[in-house]
This record gives structure tokens, C-alpha cells and sequence, in this order.
């Protein structure tokens, strides 16, 4: 696998994840009632695990882009993803699905959960598996292309998943007004 493809991955991941940081702590009271609503954990808890959300999704972008913790950094976007997701898999298949998903960033999908949510979220799990895949492979040496490659094989990425989040949300909302109707 060319590194390069493994850089834009690890860019990508790293953009994602600090974007839904920064928003969850932007709207952090938000984001709290965006874990209570998911009804899976005690009110005690929902402070707590917001705050060790937050600090794994912060943590996970930053060990992503420092070479040597790059294993690391895509262990915990998986981790960070794969418990995100079995909380919308447990709501939708509960059938609570009515609230906020609590994504952050320009992921926030406000009108409730979908599997397009999970459908998303496993992209980007399959990111961090390709990142944990090819994180150690040999290298080649790189060349002064190869910058613009990553740019714009990263913009690209990250342009298609702004388009799909839209596209899920228009979805979303196309379904709301279907069902007012």
C-alpha cells in the first residue's frame, strides 16, 4: 500500500475526530444530554463518560499524526467509534431514535439516529483498520508529488465525507417531512 494512502487516512481520521472535539466541548452541556439520551448508562456516569469521550476522540488525532503513536492513535479512533456506533445500533434497534447523535463537528444530526450513521461510522472504522493494517509496512522514499497527492487525496476524503454527512441529513430530514405528512 503506498504511504501516502496511509497518510491521507491518518490525516483524515485525525481532522474528523478533532472537529467532533471541538464541537462536543463547544456545545458540551449539549453533548451531555446527547449521552443521557441514549439511555444506556447511569446519570451519575453521563458527565464522566462525556469527559472521557472527549479526552479519547482529542487524544486519539493527536497519537494518530505522531509517528510513533500511530498504532496507538488508530486503536482509540477505533474504539472511540466502535462504542459510538453500539450506542446508535442499541437505540435504533430499542427504536429510540429521536435524538441528537451527539457527533460533533459538521456531523451533528440533530433530527435523530439512522443506520446511514452506522453505514458512516464503519467507513471511517475501516480507515482506522486500514491505518492499524499498513501503519508499519515499508516505505518508500518520498518525493515533492507526493505533497500534493496527500493534500489532495486528504481534501478528497474528507470532501466526500462532508457530502455524505449532508446527504444523510437531507435524508433524515426528507424522511421527517415525509412522515408529517
Amino acid at each position: 500500500m503506498d504511504p501516502i494512502i496511509i497518510y491521507a487516512c491518518l490525516a483524515v481520521l485525525a481532522v474528523i475526530l478533532w472537529l467532533g472535539v471541538i464541537d462536543k466541548l463547544w456545545h458540551f452541556t449539549a453533548f451531555e444530554l446527547s449521552v443521557a439520551g441514549y439511555q444506556l448508562l447511569p446519570a451519575v456516569i453521563h458527565r464522566p463518560f462525556a469527559i472521557a469521550f472527549v479526552a479519547s476522540e482529542l487524544a486519539a488525532g493527536l497519537l494518530l499524526l505522531a509517528p510513533p503513536g500511530r498504532v496507538a492513535g488508530a486503536l482509540l479512533a477505533l474504539a472511540v467509534l466502535v462504542v459510538a456506533t453500539c450506542g446508535v445500533v442499541v437505540n435504533l434497534v430499542r427504536g429510540n431514535t429521536d435524538i441528537d447523535c451527539g457527533c460533533g463537528g459538521l456531523s451533528r444530526f440533530a433530527e435523530g439516529l439512522t443506520w446511514w450513521i452506522v453505514g458512516r461510522n464503519a467507513l471511517l472504522a475501516g480507515l482506522a483498520v486500514l491505518v492499524l493494517m499498513f501503519a508499519g509496512a515499508a516505505s518508500r522514499d518520498l518525493v515533492w508529488l507526493d505533497g500534493i497527492t496527500f493534500f489532495g487525496t486528504a481534501l478528497a476524503m474528507l470532501g466526500l465525507y462532508f457530502v455524505l454527512n449532508q446527504l444523510i441529513a437531507s435524508h433524515m430530514h426528507m424522511q421527517k417531512v415525509r412522515s408529517q405528512s
